[in-house]
């Protein structure tokens, strides 16, 4: 049986629809593609770029049939297309700029062999006017989309997409013409890839099955869409062979398939542990069909080849044990990503569908898609070794062995074991990262929720890198803040907080959310435009008229949004972001790059219960000033050092950020508060190495302090604060830097 060969793009025959000025017919005939025949539907510069080039260019004119008002005759018009088209034995049809929408007939005549360029990032922005709705929008990047054409305009089977950044200034005739340059180059690369598929196939009718006998390899643990993918193969005459859970479901669907076994020879062993570890079976998927050598062991062997591999893993982070550890899963997805050139591999049951397509259109996967699902096969088996590996570093296989937790080992292995090995999932774009001119993604741990994961976003426009980073800070204070400090006899207060650049410029506990609004606002109303607001509780009508009132804020992130308050923001403040999310998940370690180097930490925890603090001064903190005290410590720990902050009656009332000498940041800190920093209460993220930045707060009325001390000038500073008849607390030591 001889599966070798792959044909050359050379074979195919090729027609481009054009109607304007040819510059992408123009591309398509620089990259030396098959083209037989250049067709228009009006008089164009296209078909004198044909006839210049020795194609072939036929007119089907629309004034023929009707013109282009309501007289036009679709029917003729499709008919004498579709005619022009099938006589010349056109393998492709592409769509360059075609001025008609093509009708069933000619899909008929070619299905899933007509493509498009469209000039956005679809599904985004389908239809005529993709590139104004994109700047209408605000996006950070658009692109181009090349896909396959159906009678729903732009929703065909994507096939290759490129991004294009949207840039400040941008008008639609720039970024149009940026667009283009692009997709000059994609849509001719893409074509290739396309007929590539189709010669590999030798251009076999659509829907018939293939000359040789193909065989897929099925044992998935996710068994979503199974049954149509193993049915939709068996009627392309495939055969399937599988194992285990996958058999048994194919044959609950009354499928035809080979077991494992039967094609081996060998019965299961070990519990399960040895079933596909053959020969029979790797020497099918990892045979070079074009090295005669490989050609000969698997002839003289017996050995069927194997063309498709559909397998996923169980998640191991489900119910980890040694026992879940799989070997063979991972050795056929590996050995069919390896041999993508000849086998396609699929780990991700949504990519079924365009598998089928694909082979149903061609008779085989495209190189390009091949491997495409290589790359993913790979990401698969990464993220599954990634996960056994976190296990081992959590301790989990000692301790069932018997191990005491941390023999051998120091305390703080699982978090700074000597490898890393962490899989981030691209979980959604961004519209721009920390500049307009630089791109952005949120990724996510590969099994650790986020609570960003569950975030809905009610209103505005969409959502940057900062955006992000800031409502996250903002999000994790206000939870931070929440029952701690106030006035005393409001109960269960509620908190508010403000972020601009990833620092509270205000923020506040009350017993309820439009006084904690008013007063978080208050410490900083300047600052406070264009930033975020952190609502710990639900928004209601009374909550979003008093946001309203105050200055534009980017993000609006809370518990959750009633509708009439959802109304009311977008009257007011239609830009604005409107976020509901639950908790946020709680920090397990910190990571940050470096170029090529990258720091890791705990995370910066609150150790030290209030209650433990030590009095270091005569004078004690009254009740009032413990509180306040209390809240102050945790918006200090929550600003860029060196940072001051200053509390009072519940409310952050002063915060001085990010500097470099901590004098002047109490300095900040006061002037901000002004009278309001009479008899309040400060917080020091770290200890006053000299009584200067101490003598800056007691100057402006500040009755109570809080610093972590374990400077070799406490005394002095301590002294400074009982001659100022302040009262001082020690944090023991526990320092709050943050950069």
């Amino acid at each position: 049986m001889d599966r070798g060969g792959t044909g050359a793009a050379g074979d195919a025959r090729i027609a481009v629809l054009a109607s304007g000025t040819g510059s992408i017919l123009q591309a398509i005939l620089d990259a030396s593609l098959p083209v037989v025949v250049v067709v228009a539907d009006r008089p164009c510069a296209a078909l004198d770029i044909a006839r210049d080039a020795g194609i072939e260019a036929v007119l089907v004119d629309r004034a023929d049939h009707g013109g282009f008002g309501p007289s036009f005759d679709r029917t003729a018009f499709t008919a004498a297309l579709t005619g022009a088209l099938v006589d010349r034995g056109i393998d492709v049809v592409v769509m360059a700029g075609f001025g008609t929408v093509l009708d069933a007939p000619v899909h008929g005549a070619f299905p899933g062999r007509i493509l498009n360029t469209h000039p956005a990032l679809l599904p985004a922005f389908p239809g005529w006017h993709a590139v104004e709705e994109a700047l209408a929008a605000g996006v950070a990047e658009t692109g181009t989309t090349v896909h396959v054409a159906t009678l729903e305009m732009d929703a065909g089977p994507i096939l290759a997409q490129q991004a294009v950044p949207v840039l400040p200034g941008d008008t639609v005739d720039a970024l149009h013409e940026r667009i283009k340059r692009v997709e000059r180059v994609l849509y001719p690369a893409t074509i290739r890839a396309f007929v590539d598929g189709l010669a590999a196939a030798s251009l076999h009718a659509p829907g018939s099955p293939p000359e040789v006998e193909m065989r897929a390899l099925l044992s998935v643990y996710d068994k979503t869409g199974l049954v149509e993918l193993a049915r939709g193969l068996t009627e392309l005459g495939w055969e399937l062979v599988s194992s285990g859970g996958t058999s048994a479901a194919l044959a609950d669907a009354g499928i035809a398939h080979v077991e494992v076994a039967d094609l081996t020879g060998a019965p299961e062993m070990l519990g399960g542990r040895v079933k596909t570890l053959h020969p029979s079976i790797h020497g099918g998927i990892l045979a070079d069909r074009d090295d005669p050598a490989h050609r000969a062991d698997v002839e003289a062997r017996g050995i069927g080849l194997i063309d498709l591999v559909v397998c996923n893993l169980y998640p191991f982070t489900s119910d980890p044990s040694v026992e879940l550890i799989d070997v063979g899963g991972p050795t056929m997805v590996r050995a069919a990503a390896k041999n993508h050139a000849h086998v396609g591999v699929v780990v991700d049951p949504a990519d079924y569908e365009t598998v089928l397509h694909e082979l149903r259109r061609a008779g085989a996967l495209a190189p390009s898609t091949r491997v495409r699902l290589a790359r993913q096969a790979f990401a698969h088996t990464a993220a599954y070794d990634a996960a056994i590996v976190a296990w081992f570093d959590s301790g989990a296989p000692a301790g069932a062995l018997g191990v005491a937790a941390g023999e051998d080992e120091p305390d703080d292995l699982a978090l700074l074991p000597p490898t890393l090995h962490l899989t981030l999932e691209r979980a959604g774009s961004l519209r721009y990262g920390e500049n307009p001119h630089q791109h952005g993604a949120r990724y996510r741990i590969a099994g650790h929720p986020s609570w960003w994961d569950g975030v809905v976003q009610h209103a505005g426009s969409a959502l940057s890198y900062l955006n992000l980073f800031d409502a996250d800070a903002a999000w994790r204070l206000v939870h931070e803040l929440a029952g701690v400090g106030g006035p005393p006899g409001t109960g269960d207060e509620v908190a508010v907080a403000i972020i601009k650049h990833a620092n509270p410029c205000g923020a506040a506990v009350a017993g309820d959310l439009v006084t904690a609004y008013r007063l978080a606002l208050e410490a900083d109303p300047t600052s406070a435009f264009g930033g975020i607001v952190a609502v710990g509780g639900t928004v209601t009508a009374e909550v979003a008229d008093a946001v309203a009132e105050g200055p534009q804020a980017d993000v609006i992130v809370a518990s959750g949004f009633e509708p009439a308050a959802v109304e009311r923001l977008v009257a007011k403040r239609k830009a604005t972001r409107l976020l509901s999310a639950g908790p946020p998940e709680p920090v397990e370690r910190q990571l940050r790059a470096l170029g090529n180097t990258v720091l890791v930490q705990g995370p910066d925890l609150f150790v030290a219960d209030p209650a433990t603090w030590a009095v270091a001064t005569k004078r004690v903190p009254t009740d009032a000033e413990w509180r306040d005290l209390a809240l102050a410590w945790r918006v200090c720990a929550r600003t860029t050092s060196n940072a001051i902050a200053v509390v009072h009656g519940g409310q952050a009332v002063g915060v001085g950020a990010g500097q470099q000498s901590r004098v002047v940041a109490a300095e900040l800190a006061v002037g901000k508060a002004g009278e309001r920093a009479r008899g309040g209460a400060a917080a020091s993220d770290a200890f006053f190495p000299f009584p200067d930045g101490l003598l800056v707060l007691a100057q402006a009325g500040v009755a109570a302090v809080v610093q972590p001390g374990g400077s070799i000038r406490d005394a002095e500073v301590v002294a400074a604060a009982d001659e100022a008849g302040i009262a001082m607390v020690m944090a023991g030591g526990e320092r709050h830097f943050r950069h």
